[in-house]
């Protein structure tokens, strides 16, 4: 009994190790990016007329971008709050914002994905004792509807570029089929929702795949049936839900208005009036292709593609990384402090 003490002491200092290398290494590689992105890029522009740029900026009007960023994240905790009220899980705005803030700081620091953060909104409705099923829902739903905005937006921008502009084809061949992936995937998430035998049995499959690759029972498989039981309690909930659908688009739709209002401010406290479908366009192809990237927050990527994207709609190149490096203080950094200390508090 001691020896199995011993070495379930060592399992577990193990593991403790490996995850603090990994913590380690995520906030190596977020400081390497965040110095390219801070440093380096002013310098392959010009460092002296960024700075320019960003010193004679309509501070008035950047205090207008910021208002319109935490806009968006009001708009984006009114989201996850209506979809647990369907879901009939009561809490205050005021709750589902620091669970929100939280959720956006910790996945901004450490996660690809916004797993991490998926994982501390898990465990915050978990120690309010919400159902397993249930919190899954929520998590889906208010992903699901977050983002099905962003890449209904992103598909109109393509039909726009190829048709109305001549774009190839072949040059949006990728994200075309990424889009049609996600269409079958939905659709086939649909269709077991509706087989629930087949739906149990996909998910048994899929959880005896996960314990063979993790080599431990990370998925309990007797807990299964009671979850799915959960899950489908909360399907019907929010399908039944009178306006359920309306609502929960029109607060996703809600969050990326405001942060796109935020870009276009900004852009305008540095004088540049850039066109409206040409700001739509970068942003929806940025952040799209964004939410792919390996690292945290699409940390980046983001920043990348708005700049080569406006720069080719005739942005003047100190113009484009100035107003995109100050729009991601305000949209990616700034939540960042309240976020931890609303985490810590959440903890």
């Amino acid at each position: 009994m001691v020896g199995f003490r011993a070495g379930s002491g060592l399992v577990r200092s193990l593991r403790g190790r490996t995850a603090i290398r990994k913590t380690l290494r995520n906030i190596i590689v977020f400081g390497l990016i965040a110095a390219a992105l801070y440093l380096l890029l002013p310098r392959l522009v010009d460092t002296e007329e960024t700075l320019a740029l960003v010193g004679g900026a309509e501070y008035a009007l950047l205090a207008l971008a910021l208002a319109l960023e935490i806009c968006a994240l009001l708009g984006y905790a009114n989201l996850t709050r209506y979809v647990l009220r369907v879901l009939d899980i009561r809490m205050r705005l005021y709750e589902v914002l620091s669970v929100t803030l939280g959720s956006l700081a910790v996945s901004h620091l450490l996660s690809a994905g916004g797993v991490t953060g998926w994982v501390v909104t898990y465990n915050a409705l978990r120690r309010r004792e919400v159902p397993h099923g249930l919190v899954f829902v929520a998590i889906a739903a208010q992903q699901f509807f977050n983002y099905v905005v962003l890449w209904a937006l992103f598909a109109f921008a393509l039909v726009y570029l190829i048709v109305a502009r001549g774009q190839s084809v072949a040059t949006y061949l990728a994200a075309i089929v990424l889009i049609a992936l996600l269409l079958w995937l939905t659709g086939y998430g649909v269709y077991l929702y509706h087989h629930r035998t087949k739906m149990r049995r996909r998910v048994g499959q899929i959880a005896a795949l996960v314990n063979r690759l993790t080599r431990r029972e990370t998925v309990k498989e007797e807990h299964i049936d009671d979850w799915l039981d959960n899950l489908f309690a909360g399907m019907r909930r929010m399908t039944s839900h009178r306006g359920a659908f309306r609502r929960t688009t029109f607060y996703a739709f809600g969050y990326w208005a405001f942060d796109l209002l935020c870009l276009y401010v900004t852009f305008l406290a540095f004088d540049y009036r850039i066109g409206l479908m040409q700001l739509v366009l970068a942003y929806v192809v940025a952040y799209a292709v964004g939410t792919l990237a390996p690292t945290p927050g699409g940390l980046g990527a983001v920043e990348g593609l708005l700049i080569a994207l406006f720069a080719g709609f005739g942005v003047p190149s100190a113009i484009a990384v100035a107003v995109v490096l100050v729009y991601r203080l305000i949209n990616f950094w700034l939540p960042i402090p309240p976020g931890l200390i609303s985490y810590a508090v959440t903890r």
